[in-house]
C-alpha cells in the first residue's frame, strides 16, 4: 500500500507516478511500493526539463517495504537490523534512479537521524547528475555536447516500521540550466528543498514494533 503525504508536504506535491519491485534474498521476498512526487509549483519547468524520464528534477518519493516472511518470523529485529537494511536501501534508491537515467554519485552524508516521536533512522546523502533536453539547456544557444545535466542531490531515509522498513526521500536540483527563462521558472532554492524533505521525514506515520 502507497504511503500517503504527510500534511506538512501534501499541498505543494502530487503524485506523478511510481513502481513495484519484488527481490529475492536468501530468507525472505521483499516487495518495494514506490511513489514520487513532483513539486507543484514548478511542475511546468520540470516538464520542459527532459522529454523522457519519470523521475522529475524536483520529487520526492517514498518506499513502502513489504517483507515475506516477517522479519520477527525469522528471528530478526527491524530496529535491531537497520544498520544492515539501511545500506540495502540506499543501494534500491540508487538502481531506481539509475534505471531512470539519473547518474548517482558520492556520498555527501551518511548517518543516523531521529524524528520527533523518537524513531531513529538512517539518512545518505548523495551527489547526483540529472540529465536533461539539450534544447532546454541555453536559450537558443548550441549546447556543447548530446550529454547535458544539471548538478542535483538525492536524500534517502529508511526507519523502522512495525514488522518491516519505511523509505523516503528526495531528488532536488543544485542548479538550473543556461536558459534564463526555465532558470527562472525552476526557481532552484536547494535550501527550501531539504527542508521539504525533513518535513517529509518528520511527517511519515510509522508504527511501533509490534502495533
Amino acid at each position: 500500500m502507497a504511503i500517503d503525504l504527510p500534511p506538512a508536504v501534501a499541498d505543494d506535491w502530487h503524485h506523478v507516478g511510481g513502481r513495484t519491485d519484488d527481490r529475492s534474498l536468501s530468507l525472505a521476498t521483499i516487495t518495494a511500493e514506490t511513489a514520487v512526487f513532483e513539486h507543484r509549483p514548478t511542475a511546468d519547468a520540470l516538464e520542459r526539463l527532459r522529454t523522457d524520464g519519470d523521475v522529475p528534477a524536483r520529487s520526492l518519493f517514498t518506499v513502502d517495504l513489504e517483507i515475506t516472511p516477517s522479519l520477527s518470523a525469522i528471528g530478526l529485529d527491524p530496529g535491531d537490523a537497520l544498520e544492515l537494511a539501511a545500506p540495502k536501501a540506499r543501494d534500491g534508491v540508487v538502481e531506481t534512479l539509475a534505471d531512470d537515467g539519473i547518474k548517482v554519485g558520492a556520498e555527501r552524508a551518511n548517518e543516523y537521524i531521529d524524528r520527533p516521536d523518537g524513531a531513529i533512522g538512517h539518512l545518505t546523502v548523495l551527489e547526483a547528475a540529472y540529465p536533461i533536453d539539450s534544447n532546454a539547456a541555453t536559450d537558443g544557444g548550441t549546447p556543447d555536447d548530446d550529454s547535458v545535466t544539471i548538478d542535483a542531490e538525492v536524500h534517502a531515509a529508511v526507519w523502522p516500521d512495525g514488522e518491516s522498513y519505511t523509505l523516503a526521500g528526495g531528488l532536488l536540483p543544485l542548479e538550473a540550466p543556461e536558459s534564463d527563462l526555465l532558470a527562472a521558472a525552476l526557481d532552484v532554492d536547494p535550501a527550501r528543498d531539504r527542508e521539504a524533505i525533513v518535513d517529509l521525514f518528520r511527517g511519515l506515520d510509522l508504527e511501533s514494533d509490534g502495533d
